[in-house]
Parts: structure tokens; sequence; C-alpha cells
């Protein structure tokens, strides 16, 4: 269920945060690592999923009316915001936990 790639960026922003500080360049570059992610996680990759569904089902009525010959492409879905959120939530707790077992 939940996102595991936004857990992982989500555990590596706080780790960086929490050890290096959050004015530290480092915490900037996994901040925007983890933005880049998660903008992927929910918006692009759910897009995509999205318009794969709607390309198979144009290729399905005009191969079944024999317009062309249509090889369905493949269905990728994206995560939905629930999933990413709870991932980001796992994340934070896990690496606060790592943090805090130094």
């Amino acid at each position: 269920m939940p996102s595991s790639h936004s857990a992982l960026v989500t555990t590596l922003c706080t780790n960086v945060g929490y050890r290096s500080g959050i004015n530290s360049d480092v915490f900037m570059l996994s901040l925007v690592f983890f933005m880049v992610t998660i903008r992927d996680a929910v918006g692009v990759r759910r897009a995509n999923g999205i318009q794969s569904k709607v390309l198979n089902g144009i290729g399905k009525k005009l191969n079944e009316k024999g317009i062309i010959d249509f090889v369905p492409v493949k269905e990728v879905q994206g995560h939905t915001p629930a999933e990413v959120a709870i991932g980001c939530l796992l994340g934070f707790f896990i690496g606060l936990g790592f943090c805090l077992l130094k």
C-alpha cells in the first residue's frame, strides 16, 4: 500500500536534516530529491497510467472495427496521493527512529 520510494526519500531527508541540520547544503539537495521523487510518484506516473488505459481503449475499438492492428501498451499505475502520504509518514518515523537510536 504505501509508496516505498516516498518512504525511502523521506527517511533520507529526515536523517540528513537531523544529522546535518536543515540549513545545510546536503539537506537542501536531499529536499529537492524528495520533492522530485514525490512529484513523480503522484503526478507523472499516475498520469501515464491513465493515458495508457485510454489509449488501450481507443486501440481496442479501432481494432474491433478492423481499422488498425493494435497491440496494447503496458498500463503502469502510479501511486494514489494516500499511498504517497502514508509512505512519507512511514519514512519520517523510520528516519527519526534511526536518528534517535544512535
